[in-house]
């Protein structure tokens, strides 16, 4: 019987909103996971209900501005470092109005804001008026994300794997075993995919070997503290 002692592993799967043929290929899984939706384009609020009602938890895709910004293309709305806090908090609340059901937040990108202390400060203070936790998505070494969201008071994780860095089932598999490895040694542990065929095929064909390895499946929420 799942029990406390049982390890967990929450899969998010980010940037949710683009590509609804690849976004509802990793609907119907029948587990526990969590969906991360981007504002701002063509999908958000369709993916974030597809998300829900397909029993999933669903979170605020936030972005974030990351080094060497030059040399993406970033997202309409992006967070940056040097932003009044204000205008920071209203990019934030915006955001978080187009997702219907949105218990929680973890950065895209990120790995220059996440490292600023006013950027995150003034994120926190959305994130506490508002009762939703953080998922740091650990795009950065030095991310601050955790040790500001505890000193707010706000329920937080950790990003331990992204799973599908590559684009290939076996080395999504692997990634999802070291995930595997890290929730028997933690007591819990967060992954984080995309929708892409592959990453779903991969989840997929992993759950029994999850299930088997006696790892529960759970929602984002679940594994904060």
């Amino acid at each position: 019987m799942p029990g406390i002692s049982t390890p967990m592993l929450a899969l998010i799967i980010d940037d949710g909103g683009y590509n609804m043929e690849y976004f509802e290929n990793m609907l119907g899984m029948g587990k526990r996971m969590t969906f991360a939706i981007l504002p701002d384009i063509p999908h958000t609020r369709e993916a974030a209900l597809k998300a829900y009602e397909d029993g999933a938890e669903v979170m605020l895709h936030l972005p974030m501005e990351p080094k060497e910004g030059e040399k993406y293309s970033l997202e309409k709305e992006t967070v940056r470092t040097g932003m009044d806090p204000m205008k920071i908090q209203k990019i934030v609340k915006g955001a978080l109005n187009q997702i219907p059901h949105v218990r929680g937040v973890n950065n895209h990108m990120g790995s220059k804001a996440t490292e600023d202390p006013q950027v995150m400060g003034s994120l926190m203070e959305v994130l506490k008026k508002e009762g939703l936790y953080f998922i740091d998505s650990n795009t950065s070494p030095h991310t601050i994300g955790p040790e500001m969201a505890h000193r707010a008071g706000i329920a937080v994780g950790r990003n331990d794997q992204f799973i599908d860095n590559e684009k290939n089932i076996k080395a999504i598999k692997e990634a999802i075993r070291l995930a595997i490895r890290k929730a028997k040694q933690e007591g819990k542990a967060v992954a984080i995919g995309h929708p892409h065929p592959l990453t779903a095929q991969a989840i997929k064909d992993m759950i029994p070997e999850i299930e088997k390895e006696g790892i529960r499946l759970v929602f984002a929420s679940e594994v904060v503290r």
